[in-house]
């Protein structure tokens, strides 16, 4: 698929307001630029970073997936993590303060 063909689809799409709320030309010649953009983006940084060449011979849809699906794995671990310290600590705190409490009840 090209970059035109692309770019035809997606400008058709907005023309017809589909799902896209742009209603000014200058709107929609933004919004197809910011698209052409990262569609240039997604193909060249396989070509950019060895982390991603074994996308060169991917669409840059398979790409842009992978890619999304990393970076949700990501946000989820971190979320996780987060989560869990938070959990710890507050477990703990909770302790010290049962702690605290019972002493001060044996102390009266």
């Amino acid at each position: 698929m090209s970059l035109f063909s692309v770019t035809a689809g997606i400008r058709n799409k907005i023309w017809s307001f589909c799902s896209y709320m742009v209603r000014s030309c200058k709107g929609i010649e933004m919004l197809i630029n910011l698209i052409n953009i990262s569609y240039c983006a997604m193909k060249l940084l396989p070509y950019q970073d060895k982390t991603f060449s074994e996308y060169r011979t991917k669409s840059v849809q398979e790409f842009r997936f992978e890619l999304s699906q990393g970076i949700r794995r990501q946000i989820f671990f971190a979320t996780f993590v987060k989560n869990v310290e938070t959990h710890i600590k507050t477990n703990a705190v909770k302790k010290a303060l049962n702690r605290l409490i019972h002493q001060q009840v044996y102390h009266l």
